[in-house]
């Protein structure tokens, strides 16, 4: 089966070649134009899936779009920005929302994301990220609450320059009794990153989603914080 990541002109240019199919003949079998054909393999036409599937089938393909996760932040900018430009009276709403929202991007799942087993306290590991020249971004409860001193979540998330070449930290197992996220700097979080007392850290917003798409507990925990800033934003 081909796959779904190419364009439609891809996805024809490839399923003609694999076939070596001619245009005109797949004209014939399908009962679509060649006109109609060609512009679609030159990207001039953006064919809609009930004809992309027309033509496919009748190349002797089973047409499936199926939705696969990105792995990517953007759920998390773009319920940001909605609340940035939202009125007052809608803020309160919005952050309503982020429960909902943090399931779209759930931490475990983000792309090139690594646990690790944190064996020494949260401090500790921020410096030993800093000398690896890794510029660590605080998120998830610490960075709420503006203080990387101690670790405040059930499994913290930093955000680093390239996870996989971080040293001094062991993939974390099953017994594990520590767990810390480390997840690569994208540009959705260098925008929503400010320094706190010397610290880069995540806003406190950013913070709570990702405190919010966390294993375990730490959803439950994160609750009554969401409720303090939906207040805040009501006064």
């Amino acid at each position: 089966m081909i796959g779904i990541v190419l364009d439609a002109s891809g996805l024809l240019a490839e399923a003609r070649s694999s076939r070596q199919l001619s245009m005109n003949t797949l004209a014939d079998v399908s009962g679509v134009p060649v006109s109609t054909i060609s512009r679609i393999e030159s990207g001039k036409v953006e064919p809609t899936w009930s004809m992309m599937n027309r033509i496919l089938t009748a190349a002797g393909f089973q047409f499936e779009p199926r939705l696969a996760d990105t792995g990517a932040d953007e759920p998390f900018a773009g319920i940001i920005r909605r609340l940035n430009t939202a009125s007052p009276e809608d803020r309160a709403r919005i952050v309503g929302r982020f429960p909902s929202v943090a399931r779209l991007a759930l931490v475990a799942r983000r792309t090139k994301a690594r646990r690790v087993h944190l064996a020494t306290g949260f401090g500790e590991a921020l410096n030993s990220l800093n000398q690896q020249n890794q510029s660590p971004v605080v998120s998830s409860l610490e960075a709420f609450a503006g203080d990387a001193s101690q670790s405040r979540s059930f499994s913290p998330v930093i955000y680093v320059t390239d996870p996989e070449k971080v040293n001094d930290f062991n993939d974390a197992t099953r017994t594990s009794p520590q767990v810390m996220f480390l997840l690569p700097i994208t540009t959705n979080v260098e925008a929503a990153t400010r320094d706190v007392d010397g610290v880069a850290m995540v806003s406190r917003e950013w913070a709570l989603l990702d405190s919010l798409a966390s294993p375990g507990r730490q959803p439950d925990v994160t609750l009554p914080l969401l409720t303090n800033l939906t207040m805040e934003y009501v006064l």
